[in-house]
């Protein structure tokens, strides 16, 4: 399943999984694993990796919450992953509504990360290119 197309619909979802859906419904179809269970971290959010650590899902309650991707991230027939931050904002047509302090991870991965709000995307940088991608459902204020 992680070697097929993950678009993302603002709002709706990304690849086969859906916003708000109970991630129970996808274990019969997708490869999850569970990384970590709901309580055990800062958010309380359970984190599931699926067919392996380039896709992850994030619940709570028992239902989706957000998806991350670092291989698949198709919006409007585009993969978001690999694009400049100049492609990126032409593609989606706006600027980010912030951008955050760059993070130094373990292996000396520098990634700084870039949230579309009113999208309820992040996308983190590496080196001027998108790295990953996620996304979850709008709220409105």
């Amino acid at each position: 399943m992680s070697e097929r197309r993950w678009d993302w619909i603002p709002g709706t979802g990304v690849g086969p999984c859906r916003f708000g859906t109970p991630v129970v419904e996808y274990e019969a179809y997708l490869d999850l694993k569970l990384v970590r269970p709901e309580g055990a971290s800062v958010t309380g959010w359970g984190m599931y990796e699926v067919g392996g650590p380039e896709k992850t899902v994030w619940t709570e309650n028992g239902k989706i919450e957000a998806v991350q991707c670092e291989d698949f991230f198709i919006f409007t027939n585009k993969n978001l992953i690999g694009m400049s931050e100049r492609e990126l904002i032409a593609h989606l047509e706006k600027k980010p509504d912030e951008v955050g302090d760059s993070v130094e991870y373990e292996n000396g991965s520098i990634q700084t990360p870039y949230e579309f709000e009113d999208l309820a995307l992040e996308v983190w940088f590496e080196n001027g290119i998108l790295v990953s991608a996620s996304a979850g459902e709008i709220v409105d204020d």
